[in-house]
């Protein structure tokens, strides 16, 4: 199950059916940094943004679910930078969809500075992992072979959204370093092959 967001419809279900924690995997691009695996960003917000859509679904997952979870926390998700001489070169002339996609990214753009923001010359592509660890696999020993992850005990949540260490916690993949070149080369190429169409 992919989820780049909140994690509230997660939450709803496996508390009201634990049984499907048997039955799925959660990719979840999300969660804070790890203490000692990385430090988040200067002046980032101390409540990471997926989680704090709904906080008590992210606890709720954590501390009394035993979904199977791989976790993409905010370090590794903001690797997925997209400059934007590559939205000119390698999506805008990208037919239709590319021109869409071009255009929306502008269009973020030209709005952010009424509130004192500049995304600056790249744009995070932040929910694309979960194309990445799912669609592009290795072909034989199916895995995301090629990003790097850390095996840790699921940690409690905190009220704040904190990590507790939690010596009780489930196994959980937490990832560190992504395949962004995989990832962004595949986008570019399906891109083209799309504009090929009638």
């Amino acid at each position: 199950m992919l989820c780049g967001a909140g994690l509230t419809e997660i939450a709803s279900a496996a508390l009201a059916e634990p049984r499907i924690a048997g039955r799925l995997t959660l990719v979840w691009i999300g969660g804070p940094e790890y203490p000692g695996r990385a430090l988040p960003p200067p002046h980032g917000t101390p409540l990471e943004y997926n989680l704090s859509i709904d906080p008590a679904a992210a606890r709720a997952v954590f501390n009394r679910t035993q979904l199977p979870l791989w976790q993409v926390p905010r370090n590794a998700y903001r690797q997925v930078l997209l400059p934007y001489s590559q939205l000119l070169t390698k999506v805008r002339p990208r037919g239709k969809l590319g021109a869409y996609l071009a255009a929306s990214v502008e269009s973020l753009m030209v709005r952010l500075p009424q509130y004192q923001l500049n995304i600056g010359e790249t744009y995070i592509l932040g929910d694309s992992p979960l194309v990445l660890l799912t669609a592009l696999q290795s072909s034989f020993e199916a895995d995301p072979s090629s990003s790097e992850y850390t095996v840790e005990l699921a940690p409690r949540l905190g009220a704040q959204g904190t990590y507790v260490y939690n010596p009780a916690g489930r196994p959980i993949r937490v990832y560190q370093r992504l395949d962004t070149a995989l990832l962004l080369n595949d986008f570019f190429a399906k891109l083209e092959l799309s504009s090929f169409r009638p």
